[in-house]
């Protein structure tokens, strides 16, 4: 049985979800245009969501393999040198689902043993895209986790170099990257003397600007509280109960679900919705 998702990602065939597929299909058409961009939002504000959405988009041609990593699980050993840094990022490039389930593991892993540090990753990178023949579409999620250490910077000039010989048609990259974190990429500090002596120095120029707003409305709203109608026997006026959780949250995904979750499991778990069950859950929450 469904339920209001407040932790983690949506799953469609899990959780009751507003219909993103405007959302997604701009993303997506970034993505098939080449470009790299930042996703750099508040928690809890669907980011890990749109890249999971996003990657079951790309999945349905064959042209393109999303690999999608995080750094949540990066300890800071991992980014105490180059080559642990590499070490760990072809490791979770080659675990990727995606990767296996297309028999690619063994390029990353073959590789892995002969990278010692970023200039080789850049040539391993170069060798395994061009054996993979395919789009290949990089999306990384916590990224913030790599953003107190230099490698992450050196990283990112990596990649940029790569895109823009990519562009002049002497590399094969990845034909798109995504980095969401909470902080925009082109902030990321670069330390060249003591901590508190560091400036701005994020070779991330080559991303566009991420403009999709990623708050919901009330017609996205409203068809989340439409699926749960028609999936419960539950009743309600859809349309002024959306434009009272719109007027309450501003659309803040979180939000949103987590008064619908308050409503459904402890307000009124019998009968049907109403105006007052809304301003109930606020009042919980505050």
């Amino acid at each position: 049985m469904k339920d209001f998702n407040i932790t983690g990602t949506c799953i469609p065939a899990k959780h009751y979800m507003v219909d993103t597929n405007d959302k997604i299909s701009n993303v997506c058409d970034l993505v098939k245009r080449g470009k790299y961009c930042a996703i750099s939002r508040p928690r809890q504000y669907g980011k890990t969501t749109t890249l999971y959405l996003l990657e079951q988009e790309l999945l349905k041609t064959d042209e393109y393999l999303p690999i999608k990593i995080s750094f949540e699980g990066f300890g800071p050993a991992s980014f105490s040198t180059e080559e642990k840094f590499c070490y760990h990022f072809l490791d979770s490039l080659g675990d990727d689902r995606n990767v296996v389930q297309h028999g690619f593991k063994e390029l990353f892993d073959l590789e892995n043993d002969q990278t010692i540090n970023l200039t080789t990753l850049s040539k391993v990178l170069t060798t395994i895209i061009k054996r993979i023949n395919k789009k290949v579409v990089l999306m990384i999620d916590e990224v913030d986790k790599a953003s107190n250490f230099d490698v992450m910077i050196h990283f990112l000039g990596i990649l940029r170099e790569k895109f823009l010989n990519a562009q002049e048609g002497r590399d094969d990259t990845f034909h798109s990257v995504i980095l969401a974190g909470l902080h925009d990429v082109k902030t990321l500090k670069m330390k060249i003397r003591p901590e508190s002596d560091s400036k701005y120095n994020s070779p991330w120029n080559i991303a566009i600007d991420f403009k999709l707003d990623m708050s919901f409305n009330t017609f996205e709203i409203e068809s989340m509280l439409k699926q749960y109608v028609s999936e419960t026997t539950k009743q309600m006026d859809t349309e002024s109960i959306s434009q009272r959780l719109h007027f309450w949250t501003s659309g803040y995904p979180f939000l949103v679900s987590k008064i619908c979750k308050l409503i459904d499991e402890e307000i009124n778990t019998e009968s049907s919705w109403s105006l007052e069950d809304v301003d109930k859950a606020v009042d919980m929450l505050l």
